[in-house]
């Protein structure tokens, strides 16, 4: 029987991160099955899946907790191994001025349908030509087959009007 975790992974950032990881997940019969990474500020940050058989899972988790001593600091969550559920993929894509409570609304608007955020990547740059702080965002969601795409697309030109940001939501 084969059982699934998620890990959490941060370290300061070195080569050599994910070899560990790996010899860990090989090292217990495991099987690397998704993961996000990402460099930042320094740091090495990452969310990875791992299944494994469920023997094995026990010395694995010690294993990961002894990568400690290496500054490698890892959070396991036990998770069930689910089908997959009926959505359809869209890409979104944001710019506007800068100001506080933008991805608030965003995430508000996306829990009012039940829509999960897969992926989230954004950042501050100074506008070209008129150095004002502009906001920057790309995303992508997992839109319930069930959800009426034209409300949703009008509920996100409105939000767009209110926030003075250009939203392009796109399949």
């Amino acid at each position: 029987m084969r059982c699934a975790l998620v890990l959490g992974v941060m370290s300061e950032d070195r080569p050599g991160i994910l070899d560990l990881l790996s010899g860990v997940i090989s090292a217990h019969k495991g099987e690397w099955t998704e993961s996000k990474m990402v460099t930042m500020a320094g740091k090495f940050a990452g969310i990875l899946t791992v299944e494994l058989p469920c023997d094995e899972q026990q010395g694995f988790i010690d294993t990961l907790s002894a990568l400690a001593d290496q500054g490698i600091r890892v959070w396991v969550e036990r998770i069930q191994i689910h089908g997959e559920d009926t959505f359809r993929e869209f890409q979104l894509e944001m710019v506007g001025q800068d100001r506080p409570g933008i991805v608030r609304e965003i995430t508000h608007l996306l829990a009012k349908y039940g829509i999960n955020l897969d992926a989230l990547s954004s950042r501050i740059e100074s506008a070209s030509m008129s150095g004002e702080t502009l906001f920057i965002a790309t995303a992508v969601l997992h839109i319930p087959e069930q959800i009426d795409l034209a409300h949703l697309q009008d509920d996100f030109e409105e939000l767009a009007n209110e926030m003075m940001v250009d939203i392009n939501l796109s399949e």
